[in-house]
């Protein structure tokens, strides 16, 4: 008799232990939307990096051209040490 009441009530517990139907659905929701969430943002993070790798050869490929230009077109303003024949004053 006694252990008919405890396999009750074990089995009572194991009832309440489950979560009803609306808790279930509701965490399966949840769980779709984290994927959802951490798949965006890895993405998303995965393009910035592409972006950044593919954009800096073709950024730095235009600054140097567009110096080069500069120089031929404006010798006097490029960047270089004095020749020896530039006169100089002593301090």
């Amino acid at each position: 008799m006694a252990d008919a009441k405890s396999e009750a009530k074990t089995a009572e517990d194991q009832d309440e232990a489950k979560p009803g139907a609306c808790r279930q659905c509701t965490e399966m929701g949840l769980d779709c939307f984290a994927f959802f969430g951490r798949t965006t943002v890895a993405a998303a993070s995965g393009a910035a990096t592409m972006t950044k790798k593919c954009v800096y050869p073709v950024k730095e490929t235009l600054l140097s051209s567009s110096d080069a230009a500069n120089n031929y077109l404006h010798p006097w303003q490029q960047k270089r040490p004095a020749g020896s024949d530039t006169p100089t004053f002593r301090t």
